[in-house]
């Protein structure tokens, strides 16, 4: 007959073993569900696409439940056979003696070196991680819309004459032989998005004195969508010095969060102009979704300069921010025009469209190269001609000491 010690000592060791909490899942191991958006961003889309990033994070979920109902259940031991446990003693615990310290020893022992960091420029190359269909459907859901979708600017005729008149007059002197040559031996070895910006962009822009800044986090602009996706991060951008900007304009409460997108005094503010580049492998889908959230804060900008001091806000339905992709891949740059509608109705979000402007190759021959670096730069120069005159008219509002409507001549229609 065994025991009254050896009873008890069976019951816990039976005890102890079932209801044994499951081990804590590792960080690899998180870090294999895990996407850039917090759980409200999913619930949130109006129709949810079927990305990596949706199956992440319903796997995530699934997970959870699963985790949930099983601690329910290994909660739920009736209290009969509570009490049965605790007049026998209760759990055996003398093999968590000293246990933090080998457990530590242990992690210590099956602790494997990190990856060394991964690239930006392939790590984000793809942008999928980020700029997937899931936040096209985002952006479609605040009314963003892509290429087209529901409006066109009033100005886009005479935006698309000016450029033609620009390549009409462009000058093959402007671009050497030799500068062709540079473009296209750095553009066949540009495998990452770094290379890119390093070896072509600088090319493709040529010398210029417009403020502008790469890879800047705007931190201080109010979200246009929400604060579930990541904040502007534009791979180039033009916009104008702080100092343009009045000191009574640049403390106006809405000027600071649509027009000033960092506390840096020399970062520009006002970007009405915006790059974004992928590497060999990159996706140009992606970078048109980019540059379709970048030209909104851009519109938005643009907008609130134009209707500074006004008793109500008016709409125009001209476009006065500009974007442009390139993709070494295709060899091809794009450039787009962004501009702002009014709500449809009272209470609802202003709209925000982008339109095509020109597709150009830059790398079949050099006149090819000539006619797409000269549109390039003239929409650059287009989009500061507009800042420029916005700026000058809000800081105008000042100098009269009221808020009234200047001249309709400078503020109301700004010659294209």
């Amino acid at each position: 007959m065994e025991s009254g010690q050896n009873r008890k000592r069976k019951a816990q060791d039976s005890i102890s073993l079932d209801d044994a909490p499951a081990k804590k899942r590792t960080p690899a191991t998180r870090q294999r569900f895990a996407t850039p958006f917090p759980p409200s961003f999913y619930d949130n889309l109006a129709e949810i696409p079927l990305t990596l990033n949706v199956l992440r994070e319903l796997n995530r979920r699934n997970e959870a439940r699963g985790k949930a109902a099983k601690r329910s259940k290994t909660l739920s031991l009736p209290t009969k056979d509570l009490s049965r446990f605790a007049r026998r003693g209760g759990p055996d615990l003398q093999h968590l003696r000293q246990f933090a310290i080998r457990a530590r020893e242990r992690s210590e022992m099956e602790e494997t070196p990190k990856d060394p960091p991964t690239p930006r420029s392939a790590a984000a190359e793809s942008g999928l991680t980020q700029y997937g269909r899931e936040f096209e459907q985002h952006l479609l859901d605040h009314k963003i819309y892509m290429i087209n979708r529901k409006s066109t600017p009033s100005n886009i005729g005479d935006v698309k004459a000016q450029l033609e008149e620009a390549l009409a007059s462009l000058s093959p002197d402007q671009f050497p032989q030799e500068q062709f040559d540079a473009f296209w031996t750095n553009n066949e070895d540009a495998l990452y998005q770094t290379h890119v910006m390093a070896n072509i962009f600088s090319i493709i822009c040529g010398t210029s004195h417009i403020p502008s800044r790469q890879n800047v986090l705007f931190t201080e602009l109010a979200p246009i969508t929400d604060r579930n996706v990541p904040r502007p991060r534009p791979d180039h951008f033009d916009g104008s010095d702080l100092e343009d900007l009045s000191i009574e304009v640049r403390n106006n409460d809405e000027v600071k969060k649509k027009v000033i997108p960092t506390k840096h005094y020399g970062v520009p503010v006002a970007a009405n102009f915006f790059m974004e580049v992928k590497g060999r492998e990159g996706l140009s889908l992606v970078a048109q979704r980019q540059v379709c959230y970048f030209g909104a804060y851009g519109a938005r900008s643009m907008n609130c300069l134009q209707n500074y001091g006004k008793s109500q806000k008016e709409y125009d339905g001209n476009a006065y921010t500009f974007t442009s992709t390139y993709h070494p891949a295709s060899r091809t740059l794009e450039l787009y025009a962004h501009h702002v509608t009014a709500p449809p109705s009272p209470g609802e979000r202003e709209e925000y469209h982008m339109t095509l402007i020109k597709i150009c190759p830059l790398a079949g021959e050099i006149a090819d190269f000539q006619r797409g670096a000269t549109a390039f730069r003239f929409v650059r120069e287009l989009a500061q001609k507009y800042r420029t005159q916005f700026i000058q008219a809000a800081n105008a509002r000042h100098i009269v000491g009221d808020t009234a409507d200047v001249s309709s001549d400078e503020t109301e229609t700004l010659p294209n």
